[in-house]
């Protein structure tokens, strides 16, 4: 893989990658990490990328090593630490989607953050393009319902 074209791709894709996977890990640091085994593993693998699928291929590692960190996390009794208190977009945003299940917040940070239409998003997460399509539905009907609540 041609080490300026996976530069190229880091600067593009790392803060959407990061705001995506920053809700499943709850933990600025090993987001970070994930970040930098996504792109690693880029570096190693021999993969042949057609011009626009980088992203969705860069969002699944990324999101495979967030669930395989998790996995391990609760294997050990670990608790990700919470986010930092300092105020910032990234908070704001989990926040925002925390009374959604981890599958909705995924699919809501797909579409806002990473700008996956939903064949997109079911292509990252494996689920069909209508479920994916459904659950988004669903999702943005119980963030309007939450904002009615609140306001």
């Amino acid at each position: 893989m041609d080490e300026n074209l996976v530069y190229s791709w880091y600067e593009q894709y790392k803060n959407g990658i990061f705001r995506y996977i920053l809700p499943m890990t709850h933990d600025p640091h090993l987001a970070e990490d994930v970040l930098q085994d996504t792109f690693v593993q880029l570096l190693i693998s021999n993969v042949r990328l057609a011009p626009g699928k980088e992203p969705a291929w860069l969002y699944k590692v990324a999101r495979n090593r967030c669930l395989d960190i998790l996995k391990k996390n609760r294997k050990h009794n670990e608790l990700p630490p919470d986010i930092p208190a300092e105020p910032d977009w990234n908070r704001t945003f989990i926040e925002m989607i925390s009374p959604l299940t981890k599958q909705e917040q995924e699919i809501i940070s797909l579409k806002f953050i990473g700008g996956f239409s939903h064949k997109g998003i079911a292509d990252i997460t494996g689920m069909t393009v209508a479920a994916a399509k459904k659950r988004y539905e669903r999702a943005i009907k119980k963030l309007r319902a939450e904002m009615e609540v609140s306001s």
